[in-house]
């Protein structure tokens, strides 16, 4: 008990207090450093973990993200015209491809079942008019017979006409008007040339028919009967039903 109270007695000593303290403030001195560390290595951190300032007005470098590059749009495709098919009609026929003669005449099949497609105009998928013509009617071995295009005057605002490429490539074209035009009037001719639009036209004859001597093909008709149709995508339909185009009217047919 004598040496427990020694003990007390030393600690509550002046002298010993006063050691006490110095030991007390160099504790708090050894704290107040770490924690001055432990607080800047935070605040390094947090420095280092802020995203670096971007200059937009800086030119731009090889770590920035690239621009994307556009996909180019394949080019329409070039292979031949082979065949047209017009279902309603249930026209299933060859396509051969033909031009003008020396009198700059556009040339015909002497075969009444096949379509020509004249190289003068746009190919199918090239974004203009690509012009076909067929037969209304045809004599063979001395018989009158239907040619392929016998029917198309039959052809209504929205049927479909397809035209197939040597390639397997298939475009759908959907009717917007037909028009009977006389053989002599210029918008004959005028049918035949550009369109500001993916388009097919399809010529026959019609009309009334005359005999004509030194006529190669006997005779001729008095009309020429047109229809013209727009390249669509499945589903989709023409931005109109009858339109004026190079001045002509186009009027809804299936009279």
């Amino acid at each position: 008990m004598s040496f427990l109270r020694a003990i007390l007695g030393r600690l509550g000593a002046p002298a010993h207090w006063s050691q006490g303290r110095l030991l007390l403030a160099g504790g708090l001195l050894v704290a107040s450093v770490v924690t001055l560390t432990t607080g800047m290595a935070g605040l390094l951190l947090a420095e280092e973990s802020e995203p670096a300032a971007v200059n937009l007005d800086s030119p731009r470098n090889s770590l920035d993200t690239p621009t994307a590059t556009p996909i180019p749009t394949p080019p329409p495709s070039n292979a031949p015209v082979v065949r047209m098919i017009i279902e309603k009609l249930g026209i299933d026929a060859p396509v051969i491809t033909m031009g003008v003669d020396a009198n700059g005449i556009p040339q015909v099949p002497y075969n009444p079942s096949e379509v020509v497609w004249y190289n003068f105009s746009s190919k199918p998928g090239w974004g203009s008019n690509a012009v076909f013509a067929g037969h209304v009617d045809w004599t063979l071995n001395g018989q009158p017979v239907t040619g392929v295009f016998y029917s198309i005057r039959n052809l209504a605002v929205g049927d479909i006409i397809e035209v197939k490429l040597e390639d397997g490539t298939d475009y759908k074209y959907k009717v917007v008007g037909t028009e009977a035009i006389p053989d002599k009037d210029p918008r004959a001719m005028e049918m035949m040339g550009p369109t500001p639009s993916d388009m097919v036209t399809l010529i026959t004859c019609g009309g009334v028919f005359t005999r004509e001597a030194g006529n190669p093909y006997g005779g001729n008709y008095d009309h020429r009967e047109f229809v013209r149709a727009e390249l669509i995508t499945e589903g989709q339909s023409p931005a109109t039903d009858s339109r004026t185009i190079h001045g002509s009217r186009w009027e809804d047919s299936g009279q």
